[in-house]
């Protein structure tokens, strides 16, 4: 097992979340929904972790709150993109 295996970025988990609340009902197939998640993540610092429960642990209402709010603009971000640049359009 790598140490890669061990880790993992706190702002996957909720792109993802977002993706499937905002993107999915829009229509984006899985591979979009797959881009996007790419889009929207170059555009949010890493948050690594170890144990969720962790991370959770030590932040604070207002960061949460921030981290939700970078997430929301990051995948309307690359939904617009991908909008904009996709061959359909």
């Amino acid at each position: 097992m790598s140490v890669t295996d061990k880790i993992q970025n706190y702002y996957e988990a909720k792109v993802a979340d977002e993706l499937q609340r905002v993107a999915k009902p829009m229509g984006f197939n899985e591979e979009q929904l797959a881009d996007l998640a790419c889009l929207a993540l170059n555009h949010l610092p890493p948050r690594y972790f170890r144990h969720e429960v962790d991370i959770a642990f030590y932040m604070s209402v207002h960061e949460l709150e921030d981290i939700r709010q970078r997430v929301e603009a990051a995948v309307k971000n690359a939904i617009d993109y991908i909008s904009k640049h996709s061959p359909q359009s």
